[in-house]
């Protein structure tokens, strides 16, 4: 268990919890949106047809205000799903990014008895980073769960080619910090070498 596999662990982590964010957004993007269709098919199935036989200016002057308060909500419940998903995309890439700098950091340490500590720290923290990668597979899912009852299961393959694409980022960091500890051994090995002669 290496520093490499540390990274990866929490990298995968870090990707379960974006995605469960967007998706828990598109729930609630979807569930708004459908709360309001309902009380609108509500007041003008019931409400209105009643109304419309006793006052119907005023009736008509209601459904109007309706439809503009409606149109404000469905503007604002967008912006809201827009910005928060922006969110979620800028502090889970700048997250991974500083990941992915630890690792490189950790991988270009020279020094043995450092390299050998965080190895160490490494091994002792896998078993939690396994287990919050399990976690969030399962708060992954839930979220997708949430959001496909929401009505958003075209929406999931978009999700899917999102996870990917993350994965495909974090694949060449991972192949440089592993190529940086093997460097790294290879030299605290020729320097072993040349403390013995």
């Amino acid at each position: 268990m290496t520093l490499q596999t540390l990274s990866t662990v929490t990298l995968q982590t870090l990707d379960n919890y974006r995605n469960a964010a967007s998706r828990a957004v598109v729930a609630y993007h979807l569930a708004g949106k459908r709360l309001l269709g309902l009380v609108n098919g509500a007041l003008e199935s019931s409400v209105y047809p009643r109304t419309a036989k006793v006052a119907p200016r005023a009736t008509e002057r209601l459904n109007e205000v309706r439809g503009n308060v409606s149109k404000i909500i469905v503007k604002g419940a967008d912006q809201v799903a827009q910005r928060t998903e922006q969110a979620i995309v800028f502090s889970s890439d700048a997250a991974a990014t500083q990941v992915s700098k630890i690792a490189d950091f950790a991988a270009g340490i020279d020094n043995r008895l450092l390299a050998n500590g965080l190895q160490a720290a490494a091994r002792v923290t896998m078993p939690a980073a396994q287990v919050a990668l399990a976690v969030s597979s399962k708060v992954a899912q839930g979220a997708n769960a949430l959001a496909d009852a929401a009505g958003a299961r075209p929406v999931r393959s978009m999700a899917r080619k999102a996870a990917s694409g993350a994965k495909r980022r974090a694949a060449p960091v991972a192949r440089k910090a592993q190529a940086r500890v093997k460097t790294t051994a290879k030299r605290v090995a020729k320097f072993g070498k040349r403390v013995a002669a």
